[in-house]
């Protein structure tokens, strides 16, 4: 083998060498690189997520907001007509108290 075959295969050794250290820096970055891009890919699906769940609040709110009221009109609803009959069957307690008071101070 000569000196320049020797020096070749050398050189060779040496760009071997040289292209595996370059090729793990590079995979490192590449790592790295993937890193940050899951970590943005994880960010945005927390704030997507965060904002989906405002969503869903703001809308379950509204509708338990939308769901009192209506109860709430029911019940007043409700109210009048009870004070309605309660008013229609006024004269009927007037009379039936005053008989009641009327008859007791004629028993005395």
């Amino acid at each position: 083998m000569s000196i320049e075959d020797m020096k070749r295969i050398s050189d060779a050794e040496a760009e071997a060498v040289s292209i595996r250290k370059q090729a793990q820096v590079d995979a490192r970055k590449i790592a790295e690189q993937g890193k940050r891009d899951a970590q943005d890919v994880v960010d945005k699906a927390r704030q997507s997520a965060a904002a989906a769940y405002q969503e869903a609040i703001r809308q379950a709110e509204a509708e338990a907001e939308t769901a009192y009221e209506a109860r709430l009109a029911e019940v007043a609803g409700e109210c009048e007509t009870m004070k309605a009959d309660a008013a229609a069957r006024l004269p009927e307690a007037v009379k039936v108290i005053t008989g009641k008071v009327v008859n007791s101070s004629v028993d005395s």
